[in-house]
């Protein structure tokens, strides 16, 4: 992980053992399946767990409304009556809340740890859904823990927080980096990746990217967009549309490695947007994918993505949010090829060293358990 959290690694790992009071693990989860940060996160904290010989199980709501919540409550109790274990809930998301309230009043349930991200922070604060999380996020038993100091600044009106930034599992971290190794960039022209969930396009700033790169007024520019899900009719309108996109869809982890790998410059145009319907990156895990498969990085404007790359060294934000500002960042980034292929070693080499995946699981186990 980061030098700046080194000094947490080593208390972890002395402390572990000592302060540990829950052997086992009941994770709730969002979803599964529909790929993205945040389930990437989810993943790396199961192999956390298992790295780290903690008993863990993973319930999902696969569906929204209601009853998939109280599917989920009588899953959750089910497992847990099962075993006489101590065990401690930790909550994928913090709309979870209130299942995860209802299972910790069972006698063997060692309180609970809710995960917060980013588009979750930034929800209209006066609505009944939002204000009843803030309220249970506050009560004794419960711990926030937040993906990047920004989310933590942000959660501070509501309730204290730790940080446990994202990570990678050691199989997926490795296979990045093998992709660097193997991966062929284009000898002519300019690659450009991005990569979200389908579904998300507009959030993730994909028009944005685009009228950013058609001003570039370059024809060896090219832009691979990846992601996971069915792409919905005006995705795929909008990329059929210009003849310098492709759009890559459901690809294994092998071949998303290899995309970002390949790429001159990743691209993540993130849009923030508080209220009803917020939108934001509280890290923007794919950033750091990016870098540790060698290529330097464009992160969002605003939000807390600059945890997630170092400005001037491994990548560049532009000023706001403005397919103007977004256009200038790119034109700056590619205006210097030595530039960026200093860049692309940085990047590997930083993220490579910060985010060590051998160090994760201790610091995962102090924050959670």
């Amino acid at each position: 992980m980061r030098s700046d959290t080194a000094s947490d690694l080593r208390q972890a790992d002395a402390d572990e053992n000592l302060y540990r009071t829950s052997e086992r693990v009941l994770l709730l989860a969002p979803s599964q399946g529909l790929g993205g940060g945040i389930e990437r996160y989810i993943e790396t904290l199961e192999w956390a767990f298992a790295d780290r010989q903690v008993t863990s199980q993973r319930i999902n709501l696969n569906r929204p409304g209601p009853r998939a919540h109280l599917r989920m409550l009588a899953d959750g109790r089910k497992l847990l009556r099962a075993s006489p274990e101590r065990t401690r809930l930790v909550v994928g998301h913090r709309s979870l809340m209130p299942v995860a309230t209802l299972l910790a009043r069972e006698p063997m349930v060692n309180g609970l740890s809710v995960l917060c991200y980013g588009s979750d922070v930034w929800n209209e604060r006066h609505r009944p859904r939002t204000s009843v999380e803030r309220i249970l996020m506050r009560r004794t038993g419960v711990r926030a823990v937040a993906i990047s100091a920004f989310t933590a600044g942000t959660l501070a009106g509501d309730c204290q927080s730790t940080i446990l930034p994202p990570a990678l599992s050691q199989k997926w971290f490795e296979t990045l980096v093998a992709a660097s190794t193997s991966a062929q960039r284009p000898t002519q022209g300019t690659q450009l990746a991005t990569a979200f969930r389908l579904e998300d396009w507009r959030n993730k700033g994909l028009l944005q990217l685009i009228e950013a790169v058609t001003a570039q007024g370059r024809k060896d520019i090219r832009l691979t967009i990846c992601g996971s899900g069915e792409p919905p009719p005006d995705l795929l309108r909008l990329v059929s549309s210009h003849d310098w996109c492709t759009l890559r869809a459901g690809l294994t982890d092998g071949e998303l490695a290899i995309q970002l790998a390949s790429a001159d410059l990743f691209v993540l145009a993130t849009r923030t947007r508080i209220g009803r319907n917020s939108n934001g990156e509280g890290f923007g895990l794919v950033l750091l994918e990016a870098q540790v498969a060698g290529t330097p990085v464009i992160a969002p404007a605003h939000g807390g993505s600059s945890d997630a790359y170092m400005d001037g060294v491994t990548g560049a934000g532009p000023v706001n949010e403005s397919a103007e500002a977004l256009a200038k960042a790119i034109s700056e980034m590619l205006q210097d090829p030595v530039r960026l292929e200093l860049m692309r070693k940085h990047a590997a080499q930083w993220a490579r060293e910060s985010f060590a995946p051998e160090s994760y699981p201790r610091l995962v186990v102090s924050k959670l358990l």
